[in-house]
């Protein structure tokens, strides 16, 4: 879930926010849908190969792992959330079938010397979970959209958590209902820089960026780079959301995330 940057590197290093992200999995309000809005978009995998870029702990690699897929290369530029990740997949029995790379999402990969990765136009499926939410500039974004687009084959797919605007000024997001909070907006050349406070005990707190282009859903970049047929996965037709309606009224009304998919044309 760390993609570029010093300012990135740093937090995701050395302020505990790799250990809270560990966290974050375990039960958390927010990722209850998060993950089966993942599931949903993976589909069947079976026999597939994917790129997790950005993957931190490599927790929706390990779910591609479960649809059936040959391996998973994780992509991430924390050393620390590479580490945690690589201890969780050894428990799991996963050593071989999940691969580890230290490397900046913005930079094209073959540039940065990346031991193991697949070359241009390898691989089945793309992940970029909570990427783009971490693209300081518009190039950071195309650099990183850059990397999903050569790194897929023609017709492969694309999947990918990120945050929208509709749910920025939404009460639920300042009062952290569904467990996150979104504090101190900022406007910023192209974009927005906002404080993230996922509500765990401690909280872990970390500040995200974000382009216009990504939370707007208007897409020009990766149309820009040959991505086509973007899609939304449908959050109430997520079983954890008709199970309570209720409680996820507010999140329908107005979504501050969305799971989006698309194709390399």
């Amino acid at each position: 879930m760390v993609t570029s940057g010093s300012v990135d590197k740093k937090q995701y290093d050395h302020n505990n926010v790799a250990a809270g992200y560990k966290l974050y999995e375990n039960g958390f309000t927010m990722n209850k849908l998060e993950f089966e809005l993942i599931r949903t978009a993976l589909g069947d995998c079976t026999g597939l190969k994917i790129l997790d870029l950005g993957g931190g702990l490599g927790t929706h690699a390990r779910q591609a792992i479960e649809a059936g897929a040959d391996f998973v290369h994780v992509v991430d530029i924390s050393e620390s959330m590479i580490e945690i990740g690589k201890g969780i997949a050894a428990q799991a029995g996963l050593e071989g079938r999940i691969r580890w790379n230290v490397a900046d999402a913005t930079i094209p990969l073959a540039e940065q010397g990346v031991t193991g990765v697949l070359g241009p136009g390898a691989y089945d499926v793309v992940m970029a979970n909570w990427v783009f939410d971490h693209a300081n500039t518009e190039d950071d974004l195309r650099g990183m959209w850059a990397n999903i687009a050569s790194s897929l084959k023609p017709g492969g797919k694309f999947l990918g958590v990120r945050c929208v605007s509709s749910g920025f000024n939404a009460d639920h997001v300042s009062n952290g209902k569904y467990g996150v909070k979104f504090d101190d907006f900022k406007e910023i050349p192209g974009g927005a820089r906002c404080t993230i406070i996922i509500l765990n005990d401690p909280p872990t707190i970390f500040e995200s960026t974000t382009m216009a282009d990504s939370y707007n859903m208007t897409n020009d970049i990766p149309k820009g780079l040959g991505m086509i047929d973007f899609e939304i996965v449908p959050a109430e037709k997520a079983e954890v959301i008709k199970s309570d309606p209720e409680f996820w009224k507010e999140y329908l009304e107005a979504p501050h995330f969305a799971v989006v998919t698309a194709k390399r044309g």
